[in-house]
């Protein structure tokens, strides 16, 4: 297994551990179609939240607007720097993703291609990302609490 592999793996049991911790029961699918865990509650298991996560070694980031249209109601969690001090910033939809990019959300690559990618965030990007760190509510809040 590469180390991106790794790295990815490590991303989805920190987010299934966080979601565990808070009383969320969680499932892996056993093909990876861009949903990574679904996270449901014991007492209503057919209420699934599908999660795609984005794990990196460093605080750069990347977002694509088809990650979005995998399933419905599905939620981002980007997770940052997972081999030192991780840090998650959780996006229930398309209209948070283009809060944290700011200005960015009315660029070229953003409306016409649906990506963008951030190598090497300044404190402008940190600063609108914080707003979406550890927003483990837009999971679940979807699950019933």
């Amino acid at each position: 297994m590469s180390k991106a592999a790794l790295v990815g793996k490590a991303g989805e049991a920190l987010v299934a551990a966080e979601l565990m911790r808070q009383g969320i029961y969680v499932a892996h699918p056993a093909y990876d179609g861009g949903i990574d865990l679904l996270a449901f509650k014991e007492e209503a298991p057919s209420i699934v939240v599908p999660i795609q996560i984005k794990a990196r070694a460093g605080s750069c980031f990347h977002f694509q607007k088809a990650w979005f249209q995998k399933a419905s109601g599905i939620v981002l969690v980007q997770v940052w720097n997972i081999t030192t001090d991780p840090a998650c910033f959780v996006f229930g939809s398309l209209v948070d993703v283009e809060d944290a990019l700011g200005d960015h959300s009315a660029s070229p690559t953003w409306w016409t291609k649906g990506t963008y990618n951030v190598t090497q965030p300044g404190a402008h990007h940190i600063h609108r990302m914080a707003r979406h760190r550890n927003r483990w509510d837009r999971i679940i809040g979807r699950l019933g609490g």
